[in-house]
């Protein structure tokens, strides 16, 4: 049996951990501000701390329902995301009505949007997925594809997307604005692939 001080229990921190001090500072990078970057890794170094703290409840809680739960939340949050932006390529089709939007004060809406799902799934639902469910290899190997999907998509968010839409404020071109579009949609897809692969954990579980 896996006790909470062995090996085996600190094994998904050894991964949560690296990724968080790199979701701080890549968050940092995505605004284009320097101070930004170290400021985003120290606060994914303390948070890194503080999950592996709450690590040892967890894995009290990891039973059936409690890891079902928590990987049908990140499911459904990877969803909600995916909704929002379908909705607005489909509202505004063109270059130059996605331009307008993101140029507009409506912008701060989906802006805000994100800034509220995306963090709930990078640092709290997705690690605590992977937490709650190690103990079942199955699981956990379906958890560790859906994760690494879902970590390269926000990686390229925060190299590419994020930065991109923010540089907008200040003009662009339209091809450029075409290229972003059509790139967003196989970002879109990542996230269904995401939500498929969740799904099927919970549905292909060991019983």
């Amino acid at each position: 049996m896996t006790t909470l001080t062995s090996p085996a229990s600190r094994k998904p921190m050894l991964i949560v951990a690296p990724l968080a001090v790199a979701l701080g500072a890549l968050g940092g990078l995505a605004a284009n501000s320097a101070p930004f970057v170290g400021v985003g890794a120290i606060a994914g170094l303390l948070w890194a701390g503080v999950a592996t703290l709450l690590a040892r409840p967890l894995l009290r809680l990891r039973d059936t329902v409690a890891a079902d739960l928590t990987t049908l939340s990140a499911a459904f949050v990877v969803m909600l995301t995916f909704g929002a932006g379908l909705i607005q390529h489909v509202m505004y089709p063109t270059p130059e009505a996605y331009l307008g939007l993101m140029q507009s004060p409506a912008s701060g809406g989906a802006t805000g949007l994100y800034m509220a799902l995306n963090p709930l799934v990078e640092w709290l639902l997705m690690p605590a997925a992977l937490t709650l469910t190690w103990h079942r290899p199955r699981q956990r190997r379906r958890l560790l594809t859906a994760a690494t999907v879902y970590y390269l998509q926000r990686l390229a968010t925060y190299l590419y997307f994020a930065p991109t839409v923010l540089g907008w404020t200040h003009g662009a071109t339209l091809a450029k604005v075409d290229l972003w579009i059509t790139l967003d949609v196989a970002r879109m897809a990542l996230d269904l692939a995401v939500v498929a692969i969740l799904a099927t954990a919970v549905i292909a579980r060991e019983r």
